[in-house]
């Protein structure tokens, strides 16, 4: 999955009402994270930020994801097309650069810039011993400067309205088809829903409690 050259990314999460959520994630575990607009691009920046200036990452440089369907995947995927990187997911070719992982320990060794993510939304470090040379995508994350270190162009054919799309329920089955349709959604100036499979009944009473307005195409793919 590929990425234009250096999407402007931010002004799609703050194009309408700031404070209003555009992330919201229901995980296997109880856990519920929600991200308006101005908080998603805080993340989105910094991550971008700790990218360019740790790993050199810009146009042309492959960053491969190697993350599960998580919310964590969609602020890190938006970080690589903020920085104007190309996004990897899966069995994606191309020679990485840089991975992006919860598991560094597949990547030690290798001649690619690891950044280990922890997936709990509270943690502030990686959890133990990292390997060697890997950087901490929680850590050092959050010692990067809130605004952008790179500059950014806007994309074809992104709404300008600025009037709200849909809210939008996706679960998260695939990480690239959560991606795909999570990136469309963003780009209409709509909101995501995003939980984790689960009971029908259960998903029905998360989609009315949160109102979401429109059932995710791609279910049960």
């Amino acid at each position: 999955m590929t990425s234009p050259t250096n999407p402007e990314v931010l002004p799609l999460l703050t194009a309408w009402e700031p404070s209003r959520p555009r992330l919201t994630w229901y995980g296997d575990d109880g856990e519920r994270v929600e991200l308006s607009g101005r908080v998603l691009r805080n993340w989105v920046v910094k991550a971008a930020n700790l990218l360019v200036a740790e790993c050199d990452a810009g146009p042309g440089t492959a960053v491969r994801l190697d993350l599960p369907a998580h919310w964590r995947l969609l602020v890190w995927a938006l970080a690589v097309r903020a920085a104007g990187a190309e996004v990897l997911l899966g069995d994606d070719g191309g020679d990485p650069v840089v991975v992006v992982t919860d598991h560094p320990e597949r990547w030690s060794g290798g001649a690619v810039e690891v950044v280990a993510v922890p997936l709990p939304a509270l943690a502030r470090a990686w959890p133990g011993d990292l390997p060697a040379g890997a950087l901490d995508g929680a850590a050092d994350l959050m010692g990067q400067p809130d605004e952008p270190m790179f500059a950014a162009s806007g994309p074809a054919g992104a709404r300008t309205t600025g009037a709200p799309g849909a809210r939008v329920l996706l679960e998260a089955h695939d990480p690239a088809a959560l991606l795909e349709r999570a990136w469309a959604c963003w780009r209409e100036d709509g909101s995501v829903v995003v939980v984790t499979p689960r009971e029908d009944d259960a998903v029905a009473t998360i989609r009315e409690q949160e109102g979401a307005v429109a059932e995710d195409p791609l279910r049960g793919r």
